[in-house]
Order: C-alpha cells, then sequence, then structure tokens
C-alpha cells in the first residue's frame, strides 16, 4: 500500500514545495529538462554525424572506377604539374606547341663546385620520353602527305633528339656564395649530424631548443649589430610569420607591389589595411603616405592611433631590383611609419661585409628599419630564417610568431652549417677549423660499424687538408661583386661576338649590382605576342642553353602568378655565384648567344613564311 500511495505523497509534496519555495522547483525542473534534452541531442547528433560519413563515403562504382584509374595512370610525377618555373623547361601541349613550366622527371641530385648533376634516372627517363616524341613525330610524319604549315611556336626541327646532359654548369641557384659546393662546411654538416642527429622532435617554446638554435642566434645577431634575434625553421615562414605577428585587423600597411609571395602572404593573415605603391617609385610612395594624412585630418584621428609599418624587399627575388631604401627611411620618419624589411636575397651579396641592402645604403637595423627578417636558405646554405631587431621585437614574436610557436624547431646540424657560414662570411674560419679539430663530439660514436668509420676517414682525408685557402670574409664579397659586374658587362658588350646576338632581343631589368640578373624579351621582339607566346619562347632558349650550351638557367614565365600583386614579365634569370670562373661566363654568354639566335631567328622565318 505504501509503493502504491508514492505518487499521490509525491504530487502532494511537490504541490507543497511548489507554493512554499517556488523558485526551487523551478530550478529543479529546468536542470531534469536539460539533463534529458542533453542526452536526447547527443545520441541524435551522433546518428547525424554517421549518416554524413555514409554520404560522403564512394559508392561502389566510384571505388571501382577510382581503383581502375589509379592502375591505368599510377601515380603521376611530382615534378610534371607545369606551374613551376624550372632549370631549362619545357612542356608540350596535345597539339604539339610548347608551353612554359616543367620539365616532367628532371631532378638535381647534387651541387659539387660550380656545377650541377642530374639524377641519373630523371635525365634518363627524359631523354628516353624525348626519343620516343620526336620518333613519334617522324612516323606521324611519314603517314601524312599533305605538307603540314608550321606553327610559329613549334619546335625548331633537328636531325638529332635533344639529349639533357647529365651535368651542367650552374647559374639557376640562389647560392651565392657557393655555400653548398664548400668543402668545409660540408664537413661541418657532417660533424654536426654525427653530433646532434638530424630532426630537434619539437617547437622551440617546448623542447626544440637545442645550443645550436641559440648558438646561431647570438652570433647573427652579433653580426648584424642588432639586440637580438629569432630563428624560424622555415625561410619563407619566417616573412610570413613576422608581419602577422606586428600587424594586426585594424592596422595599416603600406606595401611596395613587387613583393614576394612569403610577404604577400603574411599581409593577407594580418588582416590590416593594406594599400599598395609601385615598385620601387618613391613619388608613389610618398603621394600614398599624403593620402593617408589627409584622411587623418579629415578624420581627426592621430597618426599614433593605429600602429603603421612599411613593407619593402632590400633586394626583390622576383625582380633583381634594390630598393631606395635612403628615401624610403626618409619618408618613414617623416609621416611616422616603422619598416619591415625582407632582406632575404641581401643578406651576404650587398654591402662591404654582406650585412644586406642596409649597409649597402648607409643605413643600420634598430635604427632605420625596425624589422629585418631574411631567409638562410640562400647565400648561408642552411634552412630557416631569422628576424633581427630589438629585445622587444625579438621577445614578442616568441609569444607571437606563428611559424615559431607552431612549428618544429630547425634541424641543429643545419644551424651549424649556418653558424659556420656566417663566421665563414664574417672572416672567421679559423673558428671553423677550430671546431672541426676539436670534433665538439662529433666523432662516431663506439657503437658504429668499422666500415662506417673507414669510410668516414678516406671522405675526409679527401678534402683539401688546408682550410685557410678557402676564401672568406671581405674577399669572398669581392669574389662575388666581382662575377656579378663581370657577367654584366659581359652580357652587355656590344663587341663581344655572342653577347651582340642578344642586343635588340633581350634586355636586362635588373640593377648592375644584383647578383639575379633578368632578362625579358626587348621591346621589338615582345611586340605583338602574348604572355604565352614570351614564355614559349624563353622556354625554348633555356632548354636550348641546357641541352646544346651545357648551362643551366630558370625561365620564370611559368612561374605561379597567384599570389603576386604585381606580376613580372616572362624573363630568363640568370644567377652570379662567387666561385664561377671567367670561363664558364664566356661558355654561358656564348650559350645564351646561340640559343637567342636560333629560337628567334628561327621563329621569325616561322612567321615569315
Amino acid at each position: 500500500q505504501y509503493i502504491l500511495h508514492l505518487p499521490n505523497r509525491y504530487r502532494i509534496w511537490w504541490w507543497d514545495l511548489l507554493h512554499s519555495d517556488p523558485l526551487h522547483v523551478c530550478v529543479e525542473t529546468l536542470l531534469i529538462v536539460m539533463c534529458i534534452a542533453l542526452v536526447v541531442l547527443q545520441r541524435r547528433s551522433d546518428w547525424r554525424l554517421s549518416l554524413e560519413r555514409k554520404k560522403g563515403a564512394p559508392n561502389e562504382e566510384e571505388v571501382e572506377e577510382l581503383l581502375r584509374e589509379w592502375k591505368e595512370e599510377k601515380r603521376r610525377p611530382l615534378a610534371g604539374d607545369g606551374k613551376d618555373g624550372v632549370i631549362g623547361g619545357k612542356k608540350k601541349r596535345k597539339g604539339g606547341n610548347e608551353v612554359g613550366g616543367g620539365m616532367s622527371g628532371l631532378v638535381v641530385e647534387k651541387i659539387v663546385g660550380s656545377r650541377l648533376y642530374f639524377e641519373s634516372d630523371s635525365f634518363r627517363s627524359y631523354n628516353n620520353d624525348n626519343d620516343n616524341t620526336s620518333n613519334n613525330d617522324k612516323d606521324s610524319d611519314k603517314g601524312n602527305n599533305h605538307p603540314t604549315t608550321t606553327n610559329s611556336l613549334s619546335t625548331t626541327n633537328s636531325s638529332t633528339p635533344n639529349k639533357i646532359p647529365p651535368s651542367a654548369l650552374n647559374f639557376a641557384t640562389h647560392d651565392y656564395l657557393s655555400t653548398t659546393s664548400s668543402p668545409t662546411l660540408r664537413r661541418v654538416a657532417r660533424t654536426a649530424l654525427h653530433h646532434y642527429g638530424c630532426g630537434s622532435c619539437g617547437p622551440r617554446g617546448f623542447y626544440g631548443t637545442i645550443d645550436a638554435h641559440l648558438e646561431i642566434e647570438s652570433a647573427v645577431s652579433s653580426f648584424l649589430h642588432t639586440e637580438g634575434a629569432i630563428l624560424y625553421s622555415d625561410g619563407a615562414s619566417a616573412a610570413t610569420s613576422t608581419v602577422a605577428a606586428f600587424a594586426k585587423r585594424g592596422d595599416l600597411l603600406i606595401v611596395d607591389e613587387g613583393v614576394s609571395e612569403s610577404l604577400l602572404v603574411g599581409v593577407t593573415l594580418s588582416r590590416a589595411n593594406v594599400r599598395y605603391f609601385r615598385h620601387n617609385d618613391v613619388r608613389d610612395l610618398r603621394r600614398v603616405l599624403e593620402k593617408v594624412a589627409a584622411q587623418d585630418a579629415a578624420l581627426a584621428r592621430k597618426a599614433t592611433d593605429q600602429r603603421r609599418f612599411l613593407v619593402v624587399e632590400g633586394l626583390y627575388r622576383n625582380w633583381g631590383t634594390i630598393a631606395p631604401l635612403e628615401e624610403i627611411c626618409k619618408l618613414k620618419e617623416e609621416f611616422c611609419y616603422r619598416l619591415i624589411l625582407d632582406d632575404s636575397h641581401g643578406i651576404g651579396t650587398l654591402g662591404k661585409y654582406g650585412r644586406g641592402s642596409l649597409e649597402h645604403a648607409g643605413l643600420k637595423p634598430m635604427v632605420h628599419a625596425e624589422i629585418v627578417t631574411f631567409s638562410l636558405e640562400n647565400a648561408l646554405g642552411s634552412v630557416g630564417g631569422m628576424t633581427v631587431g630589438s629585445e622587444e621585437v625579438v621577445d614578442h614574436q616568441r609569444l607571437s610568431g606563428a611559424g615559431y610557436c607552431f612549428s618544429a624547431s630547425a634541424p641543429p646540424f643545419l644551424s651549424k652549417v649556418c653558424l659556420a657560414s656566417v663566421r665563414r662570411l664574417g672572416g672567421r674560419m679559423e673558428e671553423v677549423v677550430k671546431y672541426l679539430e676539436d670534433g665538439d663530439g662529433g666523432d662516431v660514436g663506439e657503437d658504429d660499424d668499422d666500415d662506417e668509420e673507414s669510410t668516414r676517414k678516406d671522405e675526409l682525408s679527401q678534402q683539401p687538408s688546408d682550410d685557410g685557402d678557402e676564401l672568406s670574409g671581405p674577399a669572398l664579397l669581392t669574389k662575388l661583386h666581382e662575377n656579378i659586374s663581370l657577367l654584366y658587362t659581359t652580357l652587355t658588350n656590344s663587341s663581344h661576338p655572342h653577347a651582340l646576338k642578344l642586343r635588340n632581343r633581350l634586355s636586362i631589368t635588373s640593377h648592375p649590382l644584383s647578383p639575379i640578373l633578368y632578362l625579358r624579351l626587348a621591346d621589338p621582339e615582345a611586340t605583338g605576342r602574348t604572355r604565352a607566346e614570351q614564355t614559349s619562347l624563353l622556354d625554348r632558349i633555356a632548354h636550348r642553353c641546357l641541352v646544346k650550351g651545357g648551362v643551366a638557367i630558370v625561365s620564370t614565365g611559368g612561374h605561379v602568378k597567384k599570389y603576386l600583386q604585381s606580376v613580372p614579365e616572362p624573363s630568363l634569370r640568370l644567377v652570379a655565384h662567387a666561385n664561377q670562373t671567367r670561363e664558364e661566363v664566356e661558355v654561358l654568354v656564348e650559350a645564351l648567344g646561340e640559343g637567342v639566335e636560333s629560337v628567334l631567328a628561327n621563329n621569325d622565318g616561322d612567321a615569315m613564311d
């Protein structure tokens, strides 16, 4: 009877409680309803998730179709997407015309001295494909009884197939100081690799900071005369993270429209207000700054109400031009802006001691440029990037730099290579030699095999024993500057028999002191041709230089242009290195002259026909 009367007693108790304490009853009822709702909704969400997964999954027919495509077409090669401009590259369309973009499967295996060595399987595969293509073309010509009309962009007919050589002179990479071919720095890399291993296994803020990282930060800060430096594990993310760390929503960025993709990505991620000025045009920069000042006056807004930055490169990668930093710094001071400078291609190439475009212009970091960022992957021959400046600039990025906080730190053995490269640039090779002599823990462990130990000793014995003969310091910079001048003057020498063939056909658009030389089609050749046609001609010239002249240069018309604010014209890119000789420059000019004459003369003749 007690159990039977329990619901009635509970109803009476609940009714009395409602009259005596209604708030308590409402809260308790609400909690019960919420618990029931959570249980029901959770089950329903799980059901919907499983349903969505079933909807997104392919059916049996789609699975069979995918498997059939994978079996028939197999995996496509990584280097054949046609988006990146490559060494001597060309790519065929179905119609037989060649367009810029890629040489499928051609891989650089190593760099020795001033030569690139291609992976044997890659250039053999390319040569075999070339043979098959030429044979198919011949067979199709035999079966065609009617004369064919030659397209103005078609390949020059040749009785011999175009064979890619196993090696070529290197005028393509950004290794300005020939760091990758330095025997001393290679020994440093080997020694450090035995000591540290390969990776760091963690971000800098957790357990990825190793003594090699702290040493390179201190060395670069001392070399550039700044209060501090911060090391990023990727060259592109250094510039991207630096811009996004300091500029936020509501701030203002005044950006040169010729900056590279990494800076533009940082500008986009910052979500700041952005205004562009024409590339290296100080007058247009003043116009933009004055327009902003006029808006400030109209809105009664102070210049200090928002953070404002000028964003430029010291030596522009895509143009080969040098920023007029003296005039830019004067405008910066006049209109109260800060300067973010990307000097990835200026460090190690410009200035008496290789301190970059600021030293070249007679300026100083922290004083004239508050934030300087650069990549370690060019003149210094390592991996990663750095940003230097005051202690506040560096410490701010240790918590706000996305590439620093969320990426694994740089491999410590490569940081040791960068440290040796900075000492080499500063003329302190005796410290590098001392590191090799002491070993610094770089000897192979006792657990290694005797064969590996003997092999390593044989490799080291084959390297030059006198490391003092290797150029370093101002002598290294002087050699690079001499090669830049030699390359520029030889290409523009009107009395040179091969440079004369370039006259009125190619024109140099880069700065005479830049190690990156860009040659575009001259106005008489470019007029009346689309960008695709110009790219095709330059690709054929670069390809002929590689095949006939044994010289590796880059045609840039097929480079990714999607993320650039201002797209440069299709060009041939030549890069000067410190270890190039006069004879090698002569080989380059001869190959370039012959290639230009062959491609453009035949193209003009076909067009006339």
